[in-house]
């Protein structure tokens, strides 16, 4: 039985080609986008579980509210962590993650090889009982125990010393410009799929302002920018937990509370959940996963779309073969089997196929997603049983209608000629096309609006001058000694027009602290972010002046002066005029409350943009550094002449080794850096381009398929029209017509679907652009054209045809 619904499936695939090639390709596109999706869900979804206590281990998050706002935050107090543990019984292990605000980069250095590595953490020795890390070298229970030891990944360990042993060797590495010495005591594996990109690990217990700072703080409602991590014994309750929690915040915190006019909360958030469910530090993940899930699975229904229009459409050629076969005994469901029977031999053709694709496509969807997805998943259980359920599903959905359809022909009428084919199978072709053509116009209107708000972000003003601005970090003690006489040389440089120096910049991370008018409430305060920077910092980035002046260069003179932006003023209730010379409270909590400085206001200064377009421009001030700029600035900002970039960047460099030799010399553009802000939302615009491209070839085929058919079906009607003396133009005109309508219909059913998904979309964004009528036009526009030319080679061919052929057997 199998073999012979093989052999008909294949004698009809080799009957009819065309038709072959359009079912057999489009389902091999649809199922190579479905076994994409399976590779870059199974990717997604297995972060952070190879931990073996990965359901027990949760972070701390923080709820900050105040009768100005609220803020969620994924870190906490220095003390927090610690304490819960001793204080808790449910609570079995915790440990402090911490990556040193403004270290983007960490020069390390052993006898004369020095580079810079990212994401390097500070944490408590207990880090290895969490989370579950590969050693090649070294014993996880001890290796953060001593100060001034530091655990490497093997990818340092190969730079460093080859094939050597690492163990017990010296390092030297600078963090936020400070140079210390560690002993390595820990070679792990790199850490894959976590949210934790490690690659090393300093201890706790250091030297360094920082860990000493950390170690020894008592604050408990403020400084929350330590990430903190608990394990929980088995079968603890999590409300439970979180309701202690708080219990022992309020016991040690509650003065704190009080004197920071701030209500906190604590809770945990399970370490599994936090890549793609977490919506602390902007939109969960999740959401890239729904829209490619969804782009996938549609392709494929619109290729199998094309199968049961195609199907049903030649249902009068096999009408003879099923009504003979009825007429000598075969029943509907032995119909029903062969027909599906032949539908898997094509879906498993097309799976076949798809995996050719996907080997061919997965370089690109990588490059297009940002990630490294290899074949290593293809052998495994989960991918076999999802492919298993998605050839099934396919073949049922592909093969299903034709199947009961043609099985339930009238074998007396179908023999007769009496049968007519139209009627329901029509209305469902339409249908079916209507719905291609729904998701295709709906993909389009979401690119156009994607493209748009890229294109808004791309072209809005900033508020400053971010072009042609290069930024050199200051990342060791000599590069930050070194800046004055830096600055001093720079200007001299016929190719760069100003110089300037700050703590951090536009995009990167900045402080926060309250601040509120002097005689008001700390309740009523507002969180600002702030920054250290030099007198020329304005003027360097070309950031408006409101009301006021910017600073002199009297570093004594300018002590406790500030200028705040136009959102602080009205925040703090003033206008730009009124908030000059205002006195302003920033409340310091350290180690013990109640130390507070009096800031004044002598400018106000435009709004601008301190980070992505997802978020509202923030109170902000800027101040000049209390202390000497060589022990503040982590950067250099350098405006040069944008016409000779290439000779300004190799002067600069060359001015840079000749005064700075022990540190490595780098730099980047500030508009560039701002640019990678917004990298998630150029993937999720690169995938919707080129899935709606593959969603319109796959209609368009099935339109080329479906009207090719058609075509032939109304040979004789066309020759009888042209006999009557009707024109090329016209025919062509009356049989783009039928389709044209269903794609008319499709565009006003999509146009209020794609307008009330994007309008979500752009919710995300604080600054979007508008989504206008043009959008929905140009969508149209492209369907109407694309759909004109796949059935206009099947009209043209129909109508220039001779009438004699066609009318020669009547």
């Amino acid at each position: 039985m199998l073999k012979n619904y093989i052999t008909i499936a294949l004698r009809n695939l080799t009957s009819h080609k065309k038709y072959a090639f359009i079912n057999v390709f489009g389902l091999s596109v649809g199922l190579t986008c479905c076994l994409l999706l399976i590779l870059f869900v199974l990717d997604e979804v297995s972060y952070d579980k190879q931990h073996k206590r990965a359901d027990n281990l949760y972070r701390i998050i923080t709820h900050l509210s105040r009768e100005t706002g609220s803020q969620d935050l994924a870190a906490c107090s220095p003390p927090v962590a610690m304490a819960m543990s001793d204080e808790i019984a449910e609570i079995q292990k915790a440990s402090r993650l911490v990556n040193p605000p403004g270290a983007t980069h960490n020069l390390i250095k052993y006898e004369g090889e020095a580079f810079y590595e990212t994401d390097g953490y500070i944490a408590d020795s207990t880090i290895f009982d969490l989370f579950s890390f590969n050693f090649i070298a070294g014993n996880p229970a001890k290796a953060l125990a001593a100060p001034n030891t530091v655990v490497i990944t093997k990818k340092i360990a190969s730079k460093l010393f080859g094939d050597l042993p690492a163990l017990n060797k010296i390092v030297s590495i600078t963090q936020s410009g400070i140079e210390i010495d560690y002993k390595i005591t820990g070679v792990i594996e790199e850490l894959e799929r976590s949210h934790i990109k490690a690659n090393f690990f300093i201890s706790m217990a250091s030297n360094g302002r920082l860990t000493e700072f950390i170690r020894t703080s008592q604050e408990w409602v403020g400084l929350n920018f330590v990430p903190s991590y608990i394990l929980l014994n088995e079968g603890s309750a999590l409300e439970t937990v979180e309701m202690k929690m708080n219990e022992v915040l309020a016991k040690y915190g509650s003065g704190d509370v009080k004197a920071y006019g701030a209500r906190k909360r604590l809770s945990l958030e399970p370490v599994k959940d936090i890549y793609l469910k977490s919506a602390i530090e902007g939109s969960p993940r999740i959401i890239y996963v729904y829209v490619v899930v969804s782009i996938a699975i549609f392709i494929l229904v619109i290729a199998c779309i094309n199968f049961i229009n195609l199907s049903t459409a030649r249902a009068a050629r096999r009408a003879n073969e099923i009504g003979l076969r009825k007429a000598i005994g075969a029943s509907q469901s032995t119909l029903i089997k062969q027909i599906m029977g032949e539908s898997m031999v094509i879906v498993l053709i097309s799976v076949i196929l798809s995996f050719l694709l996907l080997e061919f496509s997965l370089p690109f969807f990588n490059g297009l997603t940002g990630k490294a997805i290899s074949l290593q998943h293809v052998g495994s259980f989960s991918f076999i049983s999802i492919l298993g359920v998605l050839t099934a599903m396919t073949g049922i959905l592909a093969g299903g209608y034709p199947a009961f359809y043609l099985s339930s022909l009238q074998p007396v009428r179908v023999l007769k000629g009496k049968y007519h084919f139209d009627g329901p199978s029509e209305h469902l072709r339409k249908s079916l096309v209507i719905f291609q053509f729904i998701v295709a116009i709906a993909l389009v209107c979401g690119l156009l609006v994607i493209s748009k708000q890229l294109r808004f972000i791309q072209e809005k003003d900033l508020g400053f001058d971010a072009k042609a601005q290069i930024v050199i970090p200051l990342r060791t003690a000599a590069a930050k000694s070194a800046y004055g006489a830096m600055k001093h040389e720079f200007l001299q440089n016929a190719f760069i027009k100003k110089v300037s120096g700050a703590d951090y910049l536009p995009g990167l991370y900045w402080n926060d602290i309250i601040l509120y008018p002097q005689g008001g409430q700390i309740e009523n305060g507002v969180t600002h972010f702030w920054n250290d920077v030099d007198d020329d910092f304005n003027n360097t980035l070309n950031i408006k002046l409101l009301a006021g002046r910017y600073f002199t260069n009297n570093l004594k003179g300018e002590q406790h002066k500030i200028i705040i932006n136009k959102v602080s003023a009205k925040a703090l209730g003033y206008t730009p005029k009124q908030a000059l010379g205002q006195k302003i409270k920033q409340a310091i909590f350290k180690d013990s409350l109640g130390a507070f400085i009096d800031y004044e206001v002598i400018g106000v200064m435009e709004d601008f943009h301190l980070s992505s377009f997802h978020d509202r421009i923030a109170p902000a001030f800027i101040k000049l550094t209390t202390t000497a700029p060589w022990e503040t600035f982590n950067n250099m900002i350098l405006k040069v002449d944008r016409r000779n970039l290439s000779a300004a960047v190799a002067s600069i460099e060359k001015m840079w080794k000749d005064r700075i030799d022990d540190t490595p010399f780098e730099y980047s553009f500030l508009d560039q850096n701002l640019e990678r802000l917004h990298s998630d939302d150029r993937k999720l615009a690169g995938i919707v381009s080129v899935f709606t491209i593959i969603a319109f070839v796959v209609c368009c085929l099935g339109l080329f398929g479906l009207s090719s058919y058609l075509a032939e079906r109304r040979f004789k009607e066309i020759g009888i029209r042209k006999v009557m003396g009707a024109s090329v133009n016209q025919i062509m005109g009356l049989m783009s017509k039928e389709f044209l309508k269903l794609v008319l219909i499709a565009f006003g059913l999509a146009v209020p679907l794609s307008w009330y998904v994007m309008a979500q979309w752009l919710e995300r964004f604080a600054y979007k652009t508008s989504i206008d009528l043009l959008v929905f036009v140009h969508a149209g526009a492209v369907a109407v054209i694309i759909a004109l030319l796949a059935v206009g080679f099947h009209s043209f061919r129909a109508a220039i045809k001779n009438p004699v052929k066609a009318l020669r057997n009547e």
